[in-house]
């Protein structure tokens, strides 16, 4: 009976071990950093023309999924990636040939 308690302890004190590890899965939402401010993709397309002289590019990818410098984002490893920061502030990154909107935590709270 003794060995039968060992045995029930021992099994959860190790399924409470493996429950309390992170998860690594790299399921972060689009993001990149735009001006120090990291933007989460909202998944609209956006119907809007964008002037040449405005596009930027991505530099680098984050590894970690959290981007850390401008131009950094965590949505495509090939750098390069176009994006543009509009005349009223809303920041666009060019996926599948179409402009997606971006927005920051603290404007996606303005609109909730």
């Amino acid at each position: 009976m003794e060995k039968l308690i060992a045995m029930v302890i021992c099994t959860i004190l190790v399924v409470a071990l493996v429950g309390c590890s992170t998860s690594k899965d790299g399921n972060y939402p689009a993001t990149i950093m735009v001006n120090g401010t990291n933007f989460y993709s909202t998944n609209n397309a956006v119907a809007v023309e964008v002037d040449d002289s405005v596009i930027q590019y991505t530099t680098s990818y984050a590894e970690n999924g959290v981007p850390k410098k401008d131009g950094e984002a965590n949505f495509n490893k090939d750098t390069g990636t176009p994006y543009a920061i509009l005349e009223d502030g809303m920041v666009v990154v060019l996926i599948d040939n179409e402009w997606i909107e971006f927005q920051s935590k603290v404007s996606r709270k303005v609109l909730v």
